[in-house]
């Protein structure tokens, strides 16, 4: 198939430090050239642009992964769904501006792809999209990037690994001695001067992140965080927030969910923090193993085509049930 990716316009794909949302349309691309489909990305907020990319292509499907070009959608020609990476989807109250946003889903209603069953359950009943154009397709994480190691260089350290901002609450967990944080700085609440390990690019993300104990992700709002599917294939459990477990298997040991009700009581997120760790340290191999699920090749076999395959058939349909136009002259 021809497909189209549309990305943000707002740093170039791929990236060369942060952007987890291009560094996705990116690994969408690889994965789907490793199948033999012929893909397309469009990078820019010129919406006459896009759509004058997307007619000279003339794709099977178009993918819009960014919720804020949604005014664009009808005028897409071709079978086309849109994702949204908004990482308060699943909380309405913290909406704010996004409101305006929301009211454009609730009218065009779009076949959207949502990223996990609690984002779809949001368009279906407070965006009232019908479940018939609602599609769940997780994201993947390209596992052939990253360095794994059984031994880890830092077993006794932990990880925040995100974009410094009010939204991923770092500045709440300072006080744990074996946190360490990577990421650029959009937040002056963040101490600098305490385990901070400065912004990382994506070659020492895909080289140094196997050599810590676990990460840590205690957000205020999350979609499917993409850091999580990473640290797992680099061998590392995960300490998330309510809002960061997406498509994640509650019951596996490595992976801890903290109560929004707990996240003031730093120390009981920290002892959760070094059970999760320890055991994490301990077990690489079956971490390793769980993540080959999110692996991309499987997410785009398993979810993204047969999904594609139902916004075209869907399309077809509505195209050849169109009744004729029938003119008085």
């Amino acid at each position: 198939m021809k497909i189209t990716l549309i990305g943000p316009g707002i740093m170039p794909i791929p990236p060369t430090g942060w952007g987890a949302v291009e560094i996705l349309v990116w690994d969408t691309k690889l994965a789907l050239e490793k199948l033999g489909h012929n893909v397309q990305i469009i990078n820019t907020k010129d919406a006459r642009q896009i759509i004058n990319e997307i007619n000279s292509f003339r794709p099977d499907f178009v993918h819009v992964h960014y919720d804020e070009f949604i005014p664009i959608v009808p005028f897409i020609q071709y079978p086309n769904a849109i994702t949204s990476h908004f990482g308060y989807l699943e909380r309405p109250q913290m909406f704010n501006g996004y409101i305006n946003v929301a009211n454009e889903f609730m009218r065009i209603k779009p076949n959207i792809f949502c990223l996990s069953e609690g984002i779809e359950k949001i368009y279906n009943v407070m965006f009232d999209v019908p479940k018939d154009k609602t599609f769940i397709t997780p994201n993947g994480v390209n596992i052939d990037e990253f360095h794994f190691v059984d031994d880890p260089e830092f077993p006794d350290r932990s990880i925040y690994l995100a974009k410094i901002d009010h939204r991923k609450r770092q500045h709440l967990f300072q006080s744990i001695d074996s946190l360490w944080f990577a990421g650029n700085i959009a937040d002056d609440r963040f101490n600098t001067s305490k385990n901070y390990l400065g912004e990382w690019s994506k070659d020492r993300l895909y080289n140094e992140l196997t050599e810590y104990g676990n990460l840590v992700l205690l957000s205020d709002g999350e979609a499917h965080p993409l850091v999580c599917m990473e640290a797992l294939v680099a061998g590392l459990g995960v300490v998330v927030c309510e809002w960061g477990k997406a498509n994640l298997d509650l019951d596996k040991k490595f992976i801890t969910v903290i109560p929004e009700n707990k996240i003031n009581d730093v120390k009981y997120i920290q002892e959760r923090v070094i059970e999760n760790r320890e055991y994490s340290v301990s077990n690489r191999e079956e971490i390793l193993d769980y993540a080959k699920q999110f692996e991309w090749k499987k997410i785009i076999e398993n979810y993204y085509i047969p999904n594609v395959n139902k916004v075209i058939s869907q399309y077809t349909d509505k195209q050849q049930n169109k009744k004729p136009v029938v003119g008085i002259f």
